[in-house]
């Protein structure tokens, strides 16, 4: 699956390793998607928005234009790009109009991370207690929880490749936690 990757501009952090690579994920636009799960129509009109069916918890998937990740019970975040968001929360707005349901522009809430390579889950598993090993966290697998303390939303792109959603203002700690216990990897 597609992830939202976006070409690095001179102020983006990456630290390339032997067995591990980290670099900084530019992110774009962001919506938070609260609904609730009950409703099939509203779930199936949100749906149609998008053109494929909200994943359910735990993963994430990748349509045309967007990427949905499954937060919680009745909450996605759906990743666009930058300056679409408006556009897409009147789509959202138009399709939900009969339903309970709210969207929130969450764009600059977070950033994101990205860490691949041969050690990338041994590097990860360090700081979280999530088992990341394939058989059970393979690509299109999404979780939220804490890594190093912090909590991040964790999904898996490909085999030996992951990104982190962190909240901004945990961004720099996370970035000197991934970067001091890649150490050992490179």
């Amino acid at each position: 699956m597609a992830s939202l990757k976006a070409a690095p501009s001179p102020s983006v952090r990456e630290r390339v390793g032997v067995r591990v690579n980290v670099r900084e994920l530019p992110l774009s636009g962001a919506l938070a998607l609260r609904l609730d799960p009950r409703n099939a129509a509203a779930i199936e009109s949100a749906g149609r928005v998008f053109g494929a069916a909200l994943p359910g918890p735990n993963a994430w998937l990748a349509c045309e234009t967007v990427q949905v990740l499954s937060q919680a019970y009745d909450e996605w975040l759906i990743l666009t790009a930058n300056g679409r968001q408006d556009a897409l929360a009147d789509s959202l707005r138009h399709a939900l109009a009969d339903a309970h349901f709210a969207i929130t522009d969450v764009s600059d809430l977070r950033t994101g991370f990205e860490v691949h390579g041969e050690h990338a889950r041994d590097l990860l598993q360090k700081g979280t207690a999530v088992d990341l090993h394939p058989r059970v966290f393979g690509a299109g697998a999404c979780t939220t929880t804490a890594l190093a303390r912090v909590r991040v939303t964790i999904r898996a792109t490909e085999a030996q490749a992951y990104e982190l959603l962190v909240e901004r203002s945990y961004a720099a700690y996370l970035w000197d936690w991934l970067t001091d216990a890649s150490a050992e990897f490179t």
